[in-house]
């Protein structure tokens, strides 16, 4: 069995290719050897949409797995015909490609170029659901810190911030932008199976069915995807809110400490201009009235501000 991360070697014992061949994109002198041993000029660069040259179609995959817990995009092109299946790859190899090659090897039978292919696609397409269950364990985690904001819940010791939110909005975009690759890889895989049906030899009537319950399972992915972002979507517009009252909520504090010292430094001012001749300042207790002034003045605007409602 090949172990994941290792390119198998281009050409069997015989000297005739085997089944699928799976190639590294840095070995040179392996893409050498299959263009002399296949007969074709094996592009350079690929469109992402599947081209034809004689008996060989080029299909190129950009897809979206999880490795090692992290994210990845790959980009595998694929050499296929009616006897042979190429993979031109990155290494170290995606680990799709790997759990395709275990579920031939498992199979234990000869399989034939699009049967094969058949297998990798829907183990590229398996790769991009699994994606999706861990980007939607991630948005539930988003969805309970934003619901967190907007119902000014505590955590840590402290309330949700702006800064919390703003690192929420990034994660939310991060998460945007992948799903647009995902769907990309999606409409790729779901071109590469139609390709792939459109050329079926006509003795392997046999594969359409397997092909159409292919397309069927990427184009479900694909409803998946879009149902994720629209989640997406809408967690974004939640969470926009969320900033505004957050914000919202911090003018109202400042707006409610000015309001409740005004009025002190109204007196203080007045108190402090420069006249020639002042009665209260005369006065035996003018200093307790001042103070009590001061501090009656300064609770009227609390309680019509409390009275009104601005403070909940």
């Amino acid at each position: 069995m090949t172990d994941h991360g290792k390119t198998p070697p281009l050409f069997g014992n015989d000297g005739q290719p085997n089944n699928w061949m799976r190639v590294s994109i840095h070995a040179a002198e392996q893409i050498s050897g299959l263009r002399k041993k296949l007969g074709v000029e094996i592009p350079q660069t690929l469109q992402n949409s599947p081209t034809q040259e004689g008996s060989f179609s080029f299909v190129p995959v950009t897809f979206l797995s999880v490795e090692k817990g992290q994210k990845k995009a790959s980009r595998v092109v694929f050499i296929l015909s009616r006897q042979t299946l190429v993979s031109i790859e990155p290494d170290p190899s995606p680990r799709p490609l790997a759990q395709a090659l275990q579920r031939l090897q498992r199979d234990g039978r000869e399989n034939d170029a699009f049967e094969s292919f058949a297998v990798i696609l829907q183990s590229i397409n398996d790769a991009a659901d699994e994606l999706l269950d861990s980007l939607s364990h991630d948005l539930g985690k988003v969805l309970t810190q934003t619901n967190a904001v907007l119902n000014s819940l505590e955590t840590k010791d402290r309330d949700f911030g702006v800064s919390d939110v703003v690192s929420t909005q990034m994660d939310l975009s991060e998460v945007e932008e992948l799903l647009s690759d995902c769907l990309e890889s999606q409409l790729q895989l779901a071109m590469a199976a139609r390709h792939a049906l459109a050329r079926l030899p006509a003795d392997q009537e046999k594969l359409k069915p397997v092909f159409h319950t292919l397309i069927e399972d990427i184009e479900a992915v694909e409803k998946q995807v879009n149902f994720i972002h629209d989640r997406v979507r809408l967690l974004q517009t939640t969470n926009n809110m969320a900033l505004n009252v957050k914000q919202n909520q911090i003018v109202k504090v400042f707006s409610v400490v000015t309001a409740v010292f005004l009025p002190a430094m109204l007196i203080s001012t007045y108190y402090s201009m420069n006249f020639a001749y002042m009665p209260i300042l005369q006065w035996e207790h003018a200093e307790m009235v001042g103070i009590i002034s001061t501090a009656l003045f300064s609770m009227l605007p609390l309680i019509y501000v409390k009275h009104r409602g601005w403070l909940r």
